[in-house]
């Protein structure tokens, strides 16, 4: 086979010489450690151990017949050999063979004779070849263990090979997680960084890794800068300058960017978001409207509040942007008027601010939009209060998820409890309905619990994802601002 470089393979061919430099060790996802591991012809473990430094004088046969002694493996083979055939039960079966049987075969001077010994020649690779590596865990003593573990003792050989490479040595493993549990991936992936990094205090040649993963557990674990998302069959480098990500929130990333987060580097869609709430009922209100978040790939990233666009410029880059589509939803954090003062704390008002100030608010509030980056931004106040003032078919609901959060805060209610709580709550909303309670004043009296702290917003959005379930809603009662959000979300950017 020919190996060509350059772009589209048009540069000139390698030699023997310059594609024995480029050999790496290639691990396949969906491989069988165990039988990797296991004696007979060819095995992988003789391929290692073969290359292994100190086996290069083993080949030796050093076998001393007077002495009847050994030290290298061709020559304890040659010695084990002497002394299978001398055993007198093999002996005596040889023997058994040769007069019972084989000389009456015989014709003319043409004797037969058979002799019983170990199969092969007695070669360095033949010696190999009869190894097979096993797992001893805790007690000492041998115990037969998951793919998992097998698994890691495989690697762990293949790195014992590639250790001792005198040129530059590279290990390609396909989805290392493979029958990992999320503890020992962490500690391959700190054993594959420790071997990455060994020049920097053995000064041996480092081993570079490229594995390729669909394990957030895996992504996690490794800085940001030394991740590329390939994604519609193109490769993105996340080096510095390739993003618009800076100094600080590659160590920002470093440390907050956990398991749940690493979610969004297998998305097609990432929704990021401010708290528990809406990554709990963001989802639930997508799939009532007939946009599921599963459906479309949509992972929910939620960033506490904190560090809002230090995520979303993970995707943001010059030149050829990321084909993921990147909702920021945020609150607008303007009350609205009629608030009391209790309420409002330390918030502007919208009532106090001419148009032209409250563009200018939003507009900066979506500043960091770029690419396929897009902000929403609430129409009024919080993601609660706006959902309550959307329609009275979302201020029922709300209402009836805010009370049942009260009555949650200490235990959580019956199921009978929680029809009663659902009941009582929708009549009072009828009752504001005939008095002519506008939507606006309903909606801050059922954000009032939420916003004084008499319920938590995380329950609270638990039960609005309850009551979703049995709830018709459209696009129409929800505010137009998460429509539009799930709009590009389950779209194609």
């Amino acid at each position: 086979m020919t190996t060509r470089t350059g772009r589209d393979g048009q540069g000139p061919a390698l030699d023997g010489a310059a594609r024995e430099l480029l050999k790496a060790t290639y691990l396949r996802p969906l491989r069988d450690a165990e039988a990797e591991l296991r004696s007979g012809r060819g095995s992988r473990l003789s391929q290692i151990l073969a290359g292994y430094p100190a086996m290069r004088t083993q080949g030796e046969d050093d076998f001393d017949e007077e002495t009847d002694s050994a030290t290298t493996l061709v020559g304890i083979l040659r010695r084990a050999e002497r002394h299978i055939g001398n055993n007198t039960a093999v002996a005596a079966a040889r023997d058994d063979i040769n007069t019972g049987y084989l000389q009456k075969f015989s014709i003319g001077s043409d004797v037969l004779r058979g002799e019983i010994g170990v199969a092969g020649d007695a070669t360095l690779a033949r010696a190999l070849e009869r190894l097979e590596l096993t797992l001893f865990a805790g007690t000492g003593q041998w115990t037969r263990h998951g793919l998992g573990y097998n698994n890691a003792l495989f690697m762990a050989a293949e790195l014992l090979l590639l250790g001792k490479s005198s040129f530059a040595p590279l290990l390609l493993i396909e989805e290392p997680e493979a029958h990992l549990h999320p503890q020992l991936q962490t500690r391959i992936m700190d054993l594959l960084r420790e071997r990455a990094e060994a020049a920097k205090t053995t000064g041996a040649p480092p081993v570079q890794v490229i594995l390729t993963t669909h394990s957030p557990n895996l992504a996690s674990a490794i800085p940001v800068e030394h991740l590329t998302l390939v994604a519609r069959g193109s490769t993105f480098r996340l080096a510095p300058v390739l993003t618009c990500l800076d100094e600080g929130d590659y160590a920002f990333l470093t440390r907050f960017l956990d398991v749940t987060k690493a979610n969004l580097f297998f998305a097609r869609s990432v929704a990021i978001v401010e708290g528990d709430a809406e990554a709990i009922v963001l989802p639930a209100l997508a799939l009532a409207v007939g946009r599921s978040f599963s459906e479309c790939g949509v992972s929910v990233v939620d960033v506490g509040g904190v560090g809002l666009f230090r995520y979303s410029r993970i995707f943001q880059r010059e030149g050829e942007q990321i084909p993921v589509a990147v909702a920021c939803i945020r609150d607008r954090d303007l009350v609205p008027a009629g608030t009391s003062a209790e309420m409002r704390k330390q918030l502007k008002s919208s009532a106090e601010m001419t148009p032209q100030e409250i563009d200018a608010h939003v507009a900066a509030l979506k500043e960091k939009d770029s690419g396929h980056v897009r902000t929403f931004v609430s129409y009024h106040w919080t993601l609660e209060y706006d959902l309550a003032a959307a329609s009275w078919t979302m201020a029922t609901l709300m209402h009836q998820a805010v009370r049942a959060a009260v009555a949650s805060k200490s235990t959580w209610p019956t199921a009978d409890r929680l029809a009663d709580l659902d009941r009582m709550a929708q009549e009072e909303v009828s009752k504001w309905r005939e008095n002519n309670v506008s939507l606006e004043k309903a909606a801050l009296d059922i954000y009032e619990p939420l916003r004084m702290g008499r319920a938590n917003k995380p329950i609270a959005a638990q039960h609005a994802a309850r009551l979703l379930q049995t709830t018709p809603v459209t696009e129409d009662d929800l505010p137009p601002y998460l429509v539009a959000a799930f709009m590009y979300l389950c779209s194609e950017v």
